[in-house]
């Protein structure tokens, strides 16, 4: 018996070199594979779909070993076909096993984005966690673009989404697995960062390499109007990305947008957004209202739904603990130590700001029926006798209340 089994290991020991040295697993020549990072997705007036397709071409040398970037465009009726005219145009493999980012034009937004998403849901040549977001124009814009400190938009839009510990949780990033288990789980309700880009013109700017936040409120909360706005995009120059709104779906379409304000209150009562910053103005003080910057230690979110005399009633409570890091007055009447409790006035208007926020946010929901929230979820797990009676008008017959209480550290 061993021998038999030294014979069989030996036999498959030649078969893999045999494989192996005569390359007939089919392997692909890495001189002629694409390497993508990031794909665009467009939709033309012919319902044609237009695939832009961003790949890494390493060219190291001994001057610069900055990475170039390439763009090339494939067209088809569907994403599939279309990302195999990459190839066919190319003459080079498209290969998405390195595609983090994925990025839909405002034109497929119209309609339901499941249809594009569903391909790569199901292909194996995508992970699962490669990022799906939303551009407020085209989709190959947005890739074209380069900014100050990364050549490829991709890389740069990553660290924008995936920011690391110590940074603001200002963004709702979400991958493509998590969107989609949205749209067909209970809530049929999605959300993906809303992607908007300025212009930087060092030029005319004076080499400044900030950006201004005019124009964010172009689209408030629930709104479902166009996606389109002035931004400067359509220049040559350097661009840079504010990720901190969020666009809503119900059903795979398009129905509203959360403000970075509102943003910021979702993550806190979804997840973790300890060391991330808030800024209180026009706090009453002795000398004139002053203006604070707050560091948020940990916070504490608590999202209840019950059924109270028949009609469903939800409840968002959100602690927050934190410390000031940073404020405007003459001098420095409080310490910045972590163990200090916030003075009176400064939590009075943090709570005041925060809770109108938080209330906003709720009001979104209702208005868009975008269940972000998983509220209907919740009513088929806890109260699944009530479910049937309150699956489809949960969030128009609700009533609610939200409270949110800022404290100090002791």
């Amino acid at each position: 018996m061993p021998l038999k089994r030294a014979k069989i290991f030996f036999i498959f020991l030649i078969m893999f070199a045999i494989f192996f040295f005569t390359n007939d697993f089919g392997l692909i020549d890495i001189e002629k594979t694409a390497i993508i990072t990031a794909v665009g997705i467009d939709k033309g007036d012919d319902s044609e779909y237009s695939v832009t397709a961003q790949i890494a071409v390493p060219e190291a040398s001994n001057v610069s070993s900055e990475n170039a970037k390439t763009h090339i465009t494939g067209h088809g009726e569907t994403v599939g076909s279309a990302i195999k005219n990459v190839g066919d145009v190319s003459g080079w493999f498209p290969n998405l096993s390195f595609c983090n980012l994925i990025i839909l034009g405002n034109s497929i937004a119209q309609d339901n984005v499941i249809t594009v998403l569903d391909y790569f849901t199901k292909t194996l040549r995508i992970q699962d966690s490669a990022i799906v977001v939303l551009a407020e124009k085209e989709a190959s814009e947005l890739i074209e673009k380069s900014t100050p400190l990364d050549n490829i938009s991709s890389f740069a839009l990553q660290k924008v989404l995936l920011k690391n510990p110590g940074h603001d949780k200002d963004t709702a990033t979400v991958d493509i697995k998590s969107f989609c288990v949205g749209y067909y789980s209970y809530t049929n309700s999605s959300y993906m960062p809303f992607i908007k880009g300025q212009e930087e013109n060092q030029k005319n700017q004076g080499g400044s390499s900030g950006s201004s936040n005019s124009g964010m409120g172009a689209l408030g909360s629930g709104s479902s109007g166009s996606l389109g706005s002035d931004n400067g995009l359509d220049g040559k120059g350097e661009a840079l990305f504010d990720a901190r709104s969020t666009a809503l779906f119900k059903n795979g379409k398009f129905v509203g947008i959360l403000t970075p304000d509102q943003t910021f209150m979702f993550n806190a009562i979804t997840k973790s957004v300890s060391a991330s910053t808030v800024e209180i103005t026009d706090v009453p003080w002795a000398n004139g209202n002053k203006n604070f910057l707050l560091t948020i230690e940990r916070n504490s979110p608590k999202i209840q739904l019950d059924i109270i005399d028949g009609e469903p009633v939800l409840n968002v409570s959100l602690d927050l603990y934190c410390k000031i890091s940073d404020q405007n007055t003459d001098s420095s009447e409080h310490s910045y130590t972590k163990n200090y409790p916030l003075p009176t006035p400064v939590k009075d208007r943090a709570t005041q700001l925060l809770t109108s926020h938080l209330d906003s946010l709720i009001q979104t929901s209702i208005e868009t029926d975008c269940d972000f929230l998983d509220l209907k979820l919740k009513l088929y797990r806890y109260h699944h006798d009530r479910y049937s009676q309150f699956k489809d008008s949960l969030l128009s017959v609700m009533k609610y209340s939200c409270s949110v209480n800022v404290m100090g550290q002791r």
